[in-house]
């Protein structure tokens, strides 16, 4: 992986790259991850430019988790998406939030694969983090982990720690979330390592 701007990698492995906008040397905190939890599937909720998702491919390999399914879903179609479905990943074009983004439309979609035996990840980082979070956290099983990416914990945090300096994208922290986290028994995962990359991640207890 490079760095081709202060927010934005080119993720290249074998012929293909895909822009990544993620914190500089992500990887480190979805490796950690993958190590601690041996996901069997990822749910990712926008594929964007498909640096992020081809990326887990790639860590979940270099693992050994090879049976690992990685399911992404995005609302357009983009021409490089070819190129990642053919590497064992299932790009899903469709919308399975309803229109005001309040629930989910869709739930046959993704809650037979959130609820398979093994631990499944899933991955917020559409158009509202913050309701995916709240309404894909009501599928998870105990053991579940589920993230979302352009978090920080407090808005102090951000101003003081992150804006100008990490990450300029604050859209979801433990206000929009803390009362989701108590209802779904969420706790904290791996904080010490997620926070540097501007991800929430908690696992289902």
């Amino acid at each position: 992986m490079t760095v081709q701007g202060f927010f934005t990698y080119k993720y290249k492995k074998n012929e293909h790259s895909y822009a990544c906008s993620q914190v500089p040397n992500v990887d480190i905190a979805f490796r950690e991850l993958f190590e601690k939890s041996s996901p069997s599937r990822i749910l990712e909720i926008g594929t964007f430019h498909g640096g992020t998702t081809a990326l887990m491919r790639d860590l979940l390999d270099e693992l050994n988790l090879h049976s690992s399914i990685i399911k992404s879903f995005d609302v357009h179609e983009q021409p490089w998406f070819k190129n990642l479905r053919s590497k064992n990943l299932e790009i899903i074009i469709d919308n399975i939030f309803t229109h005001s983004y309040l629930d989910i439309s869709k739930p046959e979609a993704i809650e037979n694969f959130i609820q398979s035996s093994g631990t499944t990840v899933v991955f917020c980082d559409g158009g509202s983090k913050i309701n995916e979070f709240k309404i894909i956290s009501k599928f998870l099983k105990p053991n579940d982990i589920i993230m979302a990416h352009d978090y920080t914990d407090t808005l102090e945090n951000f101003n003081k720690n992150f804006k100008n300096k990490i990450w300029d994208w604050r859209e979801i922290g433990d206000e929009h979330i803390t009362s989701t986290c108590e209802e779904q028994n969420l706790k904290p995962f791996l904080k010490s390592t997620m926070d540097k990359f501007a991800l929430a991640c908690f696992k289902k207890h």
